[in-house]
């Protein structure tokens, strides 16, 4: 009876990875050059988010095309425009 159980916790671990792996991103990568203190009270629209990152990663912040989106995806959500 608790296979069930297991599969579903697994499949919710899975499912929090994506969301786990953006904020360990932004902790790791952002951090490089400043602390997290500038995003506090940031709420950028998804396209102010995806120029904010291009402009880290022209300056050297090494994020592969996958990190980005995670990155993106995570910021827009926990640090997006509200309306």
């Amino acid at each position: 009876m608790l296979l069930p159980v297991v599969a579903l916790t697994a499949a919710a671990a899975v499912a929090a990875q994506p969301e786990d792996h953006g904020r360990e991103l932004v902790e790791n990568v952002c951090t490089y050059c400043h602390n997290l203190d500038r995003l506090r009270d940031k709420e950028l629209s998804r396209d102010e988010w995806r120029g904010l990152i291009k402009g880290m990663i022209s300056e050297g912040a090494p994020v592969t095309d996958e990190e980005f989106s995670m990155i993106l995806d995570y910021l827009v959500k926990h640090h997006g425009r509200k309306h």
